[in-house]
């Protein structure tokens, strides 16, 4: 078992660990239950959209070249030679001086290479009188120029959106083999057993909520005393992908969860990440799933959750969503221990045109106002030991502008 006891790097945690972690196991669902979900193998496009050329207005299929000389002033006439409406397969060909009417998507006839807008056109009888010219192939679209073969609907490790919803369903298909990727969440700490807090635990609510959000399933969250055994217990009967202890990850005698973590025998663990707050979480791996310990604070939950926990995730080959970016300028100076990765909580917002980012002091770790405050994160890198009032910086939006 390889362990590493004091406080290391993320970077250097998730470049280790990726030689221990594997992709979950494989599941086939139905394309509509795929929603959220992460596929498992690259599926690529066979079809062509549309399959010949289509209109893409209301109006007259042409020959261009019979309009080349149309204007306002100097109208073109043209036989009319009936109508294609969209779903139809015309049956017939257009020749020099003819055109007929057409509907948006519909088919164009043989012969035809361009379509005339219904406002650019004056029907009287079975004759039409054309006031503009049109390029060869305007207000058409050809074979393919929709949808072609060789496009990447999905790719392994990428979320499935709407969007590929829609051509999965035009490839004709009925399911999907995706990741079964879930977790089981473990809330530990006497004083909620013995009800002597003053109120519930709610950081499980956070934790729960930000793993279904970005597509893994929680399947249970249980609550434990600050018992060894006991956590050995639940763990061991964990068969999630992810399982999560929240609590008892402190780095002296009370860390209750680390040291059931270590009864397993992990293939890798690490207790002690270089963030702040959220420096006294732990990974391990074994038989290639994923076990970490995180506190029960909501700030420090939230910190490992992006910045530890995601990257591993990304690491191991799921496209695990990332939060929009946007730069702004500070509005006071913000500070991080050299050497750790500071996760700060920021409220970005715009002023007289400006884009401004404040740093929002509002307790440590457990202070869950600073995130209903705050829209964002700025994140200090390990080698700064700050930004100064007035700098240019990056924030992870959680949450749309203030």
């Amino acid at each position: 078992m390889h362990v590493l006891k004091k406080l290391h790097s993320v970077n250097e945690i998730i470049n280790e660990a990726k030689e221990y972690i594997a992709l979950p196991e494989v599941e086939e669902v139905q394309i509509r239950e795929s929603l959220g979900r992460y596929a498992a193998e690259k599926i690529v496009s066979k079809l062509y959209l549309p399959p010949r050329p289509k209109s893409t207005v209301d109006g007259y299929a042409v020959k261009y070249e019979d309009v080349l000389a149309a204007s306002a002033s100097t109208p073109v006439l043209l036989k009319v030679k009936g109508s294609v409406r969209a779903g139809e397969t015309p049956t017939f060909r257009l020749e020099h001086g003819e055109a007929c009417w057409i509907e948006t998507g519909a088919f164009l006839p043989e012969g035809a290479n361009a379509v005339i807008p219904i406002e650019n056109v004056l029907q009287r009888n079975s004759e039409i009188s054309v006031f503009s010219s049109a390029a060869k192939y305007e207000n058409v679209s050809l074979p393919g120029e929709e949808y072609k073969p060789g496009l990447v609907i999905v790719d392994r490790g990428w979320r499935i959106t709407p969007v590929h919803l829609a051509a999965l369903k035009l490839e004709g298909l009925t399911h999907i083999p995706t990741y079964k990727l879930d977790a089981r969440i473990l809330v530990t700490g006497d004083e909620f057993l013995r009800k002597v807090s003053p109120y519930p635990p709610f950081t499980q609510e956070l934790v729960a909520g930000w793993l279904e959000e970005h597509g893994i399933k929680v399947r249970e969250v249980s609550f434990l005393s600050d018992n060894v055994k006991e956590i050995y217990r639940w763990l061991k009967a964990s068969d999630a992908y992810v399982t999560i202890i929240m609590g008892g990850t402190s780095m002296g005698k009370h860390d209750y969860s680390v040291k059931a973590i270590k009864q397993l025998y992990p293939e890798y663990l690490v207790h002690g990440v270089a963030i702040r707050p959220g420096k006294t979480a732990c990974i391990a791996i074994k038989n290639e799933r994923l076990y970490t310990t995180i506190s029960g604070l909501p700030v420090a939950a939230l910190s490992s959750l992006e910045l530890l926990f995601k990257p591993l995730l990304r690491q191991a080959g799921l496209n695990l969503p990332e939060w929009p970016k946007v730069r702004g300028k500070l509005t006071r100076r913000v500070t991080v221990k050299a050497g750790l990765l500071g996760f700060v909580r920021v409220k970005a917002y715009r002023h007289s045109g400006e884009l401004l980012v404040e740093p929002l002091m509002l307790g440590g770790s457990g202070a869950l106002a600073s995130l209903l405050e705050g829209n964002g994160y700025l994140v200090i890198p390990e080698d700064l030991e700050g930004y100064d009032v007035g700098e240019d910086v990056e924030v992870s939006l959680y949450r749309p502008l203030l």
